[in-house]
């Protein structure tokens, strides 16, 4: 797929998103780039390594920015608990990018995967339980 399609494609889909799934999409950014980024210090390409972990603190901190702390409720408690991970994550991206070292990037993707795999499960709960209302409409 050339870049223009890829690049219309991606606009496509984070405008018709809910913001749940904009929360996947950016872990699964992350996700990929932190691989990247592993795979180059791997690699010893110092110059992608640095692209990769630049754009891997772009996207926690868009996470961090996504972040309702006023949310009232357990979206609130969930928002304030997050943070510090988020920010901690984008610590150790910056470490990563300094010592050009794979151990904080493999912490961090540690870190992601089990959260990426709970919004998952989270959406798909959502989807079931919104089936299940509309069926059970269509049946009353």
């Amino acid at each position: 797929m050339n870049q223009a399609a890829h690049d219309t494609y991606l606009r496509i889909q984070t405008e018709t998103a809910s913001p749940g799934q904009l929360i996947i999409m950016l872990y699964d950014a992350l996700l990929r780039s932190l691989g990247k980024a592993e795979m180059a210090i791997t690699a010893n390409d110092i110059e992608s390594a640095h692209a990769s972990l630049l754009r891997s603190q772009d996207v926690v901190l868009e996470l961090i920015a996504s972040l309702d702390m006023t949310a009232e409720g357990e979206a609130g408690v969930m928002a304030r608990k997050l943070a510090p991970l988020y920010e901690y994550i984008y610590r150790r991206t910056l470490d990563a990018s300094l010592r050009k070292d794979v151990a904080p990037v493999q912490e961090a993707v540690r870190l992601i995967t089990p959260l990426r795999a709970s919004w998952q499960s989270a959406l798909e709960s959502l989807a079931y339980e919104a089936g299940g209302a509309a069926t059970g409409a269509l049946r009353g």
